[in-house]
């Protein structure tokens, strides 16, 4: 685990881990619209932080039910993108994106953290200028590329007995 500093009082590198899934069905992946600064308005596949104690399968199912509804089953691990954070410039961001697909539920989110939803081709999502996404362009280019790693190669220490 590591543990963050306030970057706003130091020069250290600090690193937070993201996780989130691409959710396919019938063709097309959901995306949500962004809700809150510095992200607001950007497309951008359901993610959110590891919470404390909580292993990266874990927390891309919870996040994908936070922001869609919907419960996921995770099906491949399809990479893991490193980057600057867009608020913090000495804080690196390590996202573990999923694939997978959507087990139950139902379209609904808290309009206070997402704008919007919505599946797109990912021909809709690679037509959309770098200004309108959160990042991704990557994520679905290696979606497209049908990137598919074994998920059990993510381990966390809370599966160590």
């Amino acid at each position: 685990m590591v543990d963050l500093v306030d970057v706003n009082k130091t020069n250290e590198i600090s690193y937070l881990v993201v996780v989130g899934a691409i959710i396919e069905k019938d063709g097309k992946i959901l995306l949500v619209k962004e809700a809150k600064l510095p992200a607001y308005g950007l497309w951008n596949t359901p993610a959110g932080h590891i919470e404390k104690g909580e292993g990266p399968l874990e927390g891309a199912k919870r996040e994908v039910k936070e922001e869609t509804g919907f419960d996921i089953e995770i099906t491949g691990l399809l990479g893991v993108y490193v980057g600057k954070s867009m608020i913090h410039p000495n804080r690196v961001v390590a996202k573990i994106v999923f694939r997978g697909s959507v087990a139950d539920g139902k379209l609904q989110f808290n309009k206070n953290e997402i704008l919007d939803s919505k599946w797109f081709t990912p021909h809709e999502i690679l037509s959309m200028k770098d200004s309108e996404l959160r990042g991704i362009r990557k994520e679905i280019e290696d979606f497209v590329a049908d990137k598919n790693y074994p998920v059990d190669i993510v381990r966390h220490k809370s599966d160590e007995k």
